[in-house]
């Protein structure tokens, strides 16, 4: 048989479209598959929970078919926090929850981040008000999803190969929801998947916040934990640059070795890079700046937790600081006031 042109170029056309068919496109008609909590132990992802466990219209409004908790270990929270992930496992369980605590050791977290004070230590260095922050990242984010996309293909049959699983997983069932613990009042925090410069991230995950919908703020995730009997503390890391004064204070008086062990990894990263406590500075053309004296003007460039300022002034001053505060008065600061932190995702 003999095609006309016409023919070869329609056939041509189908080929192309054959070819550039994205096969792992989002099902967009789907009902969401699957509904992920992602659980940080701290105030606002305890009172999703509790939500989710107690609540049938929360429950067919977030989460109507699979569901899924899921938390990466930092390695330096608090004992109460961990106190309280071991009650969450409990409880979970006995409804019939699936949790999924990822701690380093199952293969998930990267070699140079087994935990926070394991990345300072085995790379010398701190973190610092002065850096960027990528700890939540590290230590959380990816864990997390590493470990989803493993869990994707177990359970659902999907490959798991540098984030291909989600992608495929999307395609079949609609994106993953995310259910994410920021607060009303914290929509700053709120990230846009459509931003994210991965593309699995984009056709995978459709971030969803409760909490703001539902116009519940800090307080009342407090007051909805208070009124079952429960006591969370907001949940971070002690050894994060971001504390406030009073949370340092906290710190010192009811975990002293941890602060201390901070303070000699901050120690240790200062003398390691001693050579940039007087950088010499240069303006925009790269000639040497002059003080009043004439001499090349410099800068301290090594930066400890804080700044310029030793964690062992920080400490002294929050001590002042706080000298008539009893250690009720500086818990219940804690409790209520919670962490200052305000990562967007």
């Amino acid at each position: 048989m003999t095609l006309t042109t016409q023919q070869h170029s329609n056939l041509a056309a189908s080929d192309l479209a054959h070819t550039t068919t994205d096969l792992f496109a989002p099902n967009e008609e789907a009902e969401a598959k699957l509904t992920v909590l992602s659980f940080g132990a701290g105030q606002d992802s305890s009172a999703l929970l509790e939500l989710y466990l107690d609540d049938p219209a929360f429950r067919e409004q977030y989460a109507p078919n699979d569901f899924l908790v899921v938390m990466s270990d930092t390695g330096d929270e608090f004992d109460k926090t961990y106190e309280h992930v071991r009650d969450v496992q409990v409880r979970c369980d006995k409804a019939g929850v699936e949790f999924q605590f990822i701690t380093a050791d199952r293969g998930f977290h990267s070699d140079s981040w087994q935990s926070l004070r394991h990345f300072y230590r085995s790379k010398g260095t701190i973190g610092s008000k002065a850096y960027p922050k990528t700890c939540t990242d590290r230590l959380k984010l990816q864990p997390i999803y590493r470990f989803l996309e493993h869990w994707l293909a177990e359970r659902y049959g999907v490959r798991c190969h540098k984030k291909r699983g989600f992608r495929e997983f999307a395609a079949r069932y609609g994106r993953i929801r995310m259910i994410l613990g920021i607060a009303a009042g914290e929509e700053s925090r709120m990230a846009d998947p459509a931003k994210s410069q991965h593309r699995w991230y984009r056709d995978s995950i459709q971030p969803v916040y409760p909490l703001v919908d539902l116009g519940m703020d800090r307080a009342a995730c407090q007051k909805l934990l208070h009124d079952k009997g429960m006591t969370v503390i907001p949940s971070n890391c002690k050894a994060c640059p971001f504390l406030s004064l009073t949370e340092l204070e906290y710190l010192r008086r009811f975990d002293a070795a941890s602060l201390s062990d901070w303070v000699d990894l901050e120690a240790a990263k200062l003398a390691k890079h001693a050579d940039k406590n007087a950088v010499i500075v240069t303006d925009s053309n790269g000639e040497v700046k002059l003080d009043r004296n004439g001499q090349p003007k410099t800068k301290n460039k090594n930066y400890g937790v804080f700044g310029t300022t030793p964690l062992p002034e920080k400490i002294a001053e929050a001590r002042k600081l706080h000298e008539s505060w009893t250690d009720a008065a500086i818990a219940e600061y804690r409790y209520s006031h919670g962490h200052c932190v305000a990562t967007a995702y």
